[in-house]
């Protein structure tokens, strides 16, 4: 049950909205049995289709492939032998200790028959079952049972068998067929990994019984790669073996209605899970045939993708998260539907057309909607959207060009879970760490493929994996290439962007999102990012874990882990310890923060979490940003300044000379006690990486310090 203070955090009508769900939801439980019957006794041998439909992707940019080759063959052999490296674990094998048969034996005992005629195909292939249950870095064990049954516990990560559960290692294997063509028997493996390791899955993961299957969301997410690399494959003229086709399939439409029964919506409060509940509906269905069946689930999605751009979008463009990971996530998801939709057919658009005709409400699951927020033009052969969601998407990847900087990398606000819809790029960007290699997430070249091919008519632009040339696409915005200052406001985000051919600063003040839930936010209001000539200086350390360690998860939330100015032993806003559910929550939101001047030449930002307001002012003078903090209060105060892994630090006369490769800036403080230190920054969920901070100590009441790019000066004006 939501706690009062819970309830007082959002506003009346999602509490309102709730309440009425948990009434519903009392009066019509989802139990055991109706579960059994429906999935393993109803559905068997009643799939709605016999054959899939392909052809949205390929591998195009095979020059690409081939200039990575080498890394290419390591990490499909490392698949090969069921090694990943996912979320900070470093290359481990994932595979079960237990033999085929001490496996089934765990198993619910009405599946035991199934999962061993489905080893029996993977015995012939000395096939080593994968461990799909367990979080290898606390070392806990999710055993398999009913998963309204399965509990997220504190000191696991329950992200660790749900990341390779989405199994979006797959594109590589088909990337290996494709290189190793010319020898018929190394190329092979790869087809019969791609296709083991989904008969594995399907083995050991009955439909509802083990924890992947407690996050809808991620069901979703898994048939969807499944799909992606199985069309990969089939444009390379793959042959797959009729016993894997017929499980396939059948697993396919068990994973729909899986979604389809757990839809994550909520007039309460939703997010970016229903989002992809959406897109892997309306993905998966864009490989059926055309039938009611996928028609139907066509319809409801596009609907319901109109309708969570305009509600999980705010009107600047901003998803209403206060996540910029979680914006780029939700965007790719956003994208490749539209990719998938402008994709249709004109027989598929018809079908379509016919079933809007339909008079009456459609039921899916929660949802008791009837289509009409779109219409099909079948002169012109295409999809008409309400000129308000056009209007909104454009906004949208606006927002997505400015948070990326000029190395291309987005920047990093509130939380991080290093999550992808799909991941046609696989570990191609990475970086070291002692000797092992780690994806660099904050780089998405698909992202913007999906842009480009979406914003040009009939071009294809240069892509790895993107089949088709639309014919129809959108209005939407270039990257902008800023020579002279220009400030991007996105105040309903709470992010203001100031870009210059000079440097890159990016100011956070705003919501803490999720309509004052602040489950994904952080205490970083006044906080900034600064990147100068594509060099990183100023960060944001990102997030280490979730659910994993309590101390951990708020140590990042905390604003001593933010570039701003804090007062010792005390956070902006407040949060509850002692369950998972509070490591999602904001229990007293106490910063209301807002930017009350936005000029050219300067920014002036409060927030109201202590006893007097914080006030920080940034202005410009050439070569120069200057800082200046305000904070009437007798406690000390510590300014931060969180800085990336490559800089370096010099101190000469109390200045201090930064230095990332060949770029040097200056940052000048006020006179106060200061103390250089080390913590760890987090370029991705479970990574930590050694970095230097700054911490200046004072009592004044304003504190004004400057950074500078002109290192000639050796006096602060």
């Amino acid at each position: 049950m939501a706690k009062l203070w819970q309830v007082r955090r959002v506003p009346l009508k999602i509490t309102i909205n709730k309440i009425v769900e948990k009434i519903y939801n009392a009066f019509h439980p989802k139990s055991e049995q109706d579960f059994y019957k429906k999935y393993f006794v109803d559905l068997q041998n009643l799939r709605p289709f016999k054959k899939l439909e392909t052809g949205y992707f390929g591998i195009i940019d095979k020059s690409l492939l081939v200039e990575k080759k080498d890394l290419i063959e390591f990490l499909g052999n490392q698949i090969l032998e069921h090694k990943f490296n996912l979320l900070g674990t470093g290359w481990i094998n994932r595979n079960h200790i237990q033999n085929f048969e001490e496996i089934i034996n765990i198993l619910p005992e009405f599946y035991r028959e199934n999962s061993r005629k489905l080893f029996g195909y993977l015995n012939a292939r000395n096939y080593k079952p994968i461990n799909y249950w367990n979080d290898p870095k606390s070392g806990y064990l999710w055993e398999p049972k009913f998963y309204k049954k399965i509990s997220i516990l504190l000191g696991s990560d329950i992200k660790q068998p749900w990341e390779l559960g989405r199994m979006q290692h797959l594109p590589i294997l088909a990337y290996c067929y494709f290189l190793f063509q010319n020898d018929v028997v190394h190329s092979r493996k790869f087809l019969d990994e791609f296709q083991s390791q989904i008969i594995d899955f399907i083995a050991t993961n009955p439909v509802g019984y083990t924890v992947q299957w407690l996050s809808p969301m991620d069901v979703g997410i898994r048939v969807s790669n499944w799909l992606f690399a199985y069309d990969l494959f089939s444009d390379l003229g793959a042959e797959f073996d009729q016993n894997f086709l017929d499980v396939f399939m059948q697993s396919i439409f068990e994973h729909i209605e899986f979604v389809l029964d757990n839809l994550e919506w909520s007039g309460g409060l939703r997010g970016n899970h229903y989002f992809a509940n959406i897109t892997s509906l309306l993905f998966a269905c864009s490989y059926l045939p055309f039938s009611d069946y996928s028609t139907s689930i066509l319809a409801f999605a596009i609907n319901e993708l109109i309708s969570e751009t305009l509600y999980q979008f705010l009107p600047d463009g901003g998803n209403f998260e206060a996540s910029t990971y979680y914006h780029i996530q939700v965007v790719e998801m956003l994208l490749v539907s539209l990719y998938l939709i402008q994709s249709y057919e004109r027989s598929r658009l018809y079908d379509l057309n016919e079933f809007l005709k339909l008079k009456g409400n459609i039921i899916f699951g929660k949802r008791n909607f009837k289509p009409s927020k779109f219409s099909i033009d079948l002169v012109n052969n295409r999809i008409l959207y309400p000129n308000e969601f056009l209007e909104r998407l454009y906004r949208v990847v606006k927002f997505t060009h400015s948070i990326f900087q000029t190395n291309d990398k987005f920047i990093q606000i509130g939380d991080s879970d290093s999550g992808f819809f799909l991941r046609p790029y696989y570990f191609f960007d990475n970086f070291k760490v002692n000797g092992e290699i780690f994806e660099e997430v904050q780089r998405r070249p698909f992202l913007y493929e999906l842009i480009n091919s979406l914003s040009e008519n009939n071009c294809k632009g240069k892509s790895l994996v993107l089949k088709n040339s639309l014919k129809h696409s959108f209005n939407l915005p270039k990257s902008e290439i800023v020579i002279f200052r220009k400030v991007f406001p996105f105040v309903d985000f709470g992010l203001f962007v100031i870009k210059s051919a000079e440097f890159e600063l990016f100011l956070r003040c705003g919501s803490i999102g999720q309509q004052g839930k602040g489950g994904h936010s952080h205490n970083d209001q006044l906080s900034f990012v600064l990147c100068v000539k594509g060099k990183e200086f100023f960060v944001d350390p990102g997030m280490y874990c979730y659910t994993c360690s309590e101390k951990e998860r708020n140590k990042y939330r905390s604003v001593h882990m933010h570039n701003t100015l804090a007062i010792e032993d005390e956070e902006q806003n407040l949060w509850k310890v002692g369950d998972t559910e509070n490591l999602f929550w904001i229990y007293k939101h106490r910063t209301k923060a807002k930017a009350s001047k936005i000029f050219d030449d300067l920014i002036k930002m409060q927030h109201f979490a202590y006893t007097k307001p914080h006030i920080r002012i940034i202005s410009y003078e050439p070569e120069r940003i200057v800082f200046t903090d305000t904070l009437n209060s007798k406690k000390d105060k510590i300014l931060y300044f969180h800085l990336h892994p490559n800089v370096d630090i010099t101190i000469k006369n109390d200045i201090f000379i930064l230095t990332n490769e060949q770029v040097t800036i200056k940052l000048r403080l006020p006179e106060a006690s200061f103390e250089v230190k080390n913590y760890d920054y987090c370029p991705q969920y479970g990574v930590k990486l050694r970095a230097s901070k700054i911490a200046v100590r004072s009592n004044e009441r304003c504190l004004q310090w400057f950074i500078d790019f002109g290192i000639e000066n050796e006096e602060p004006t």
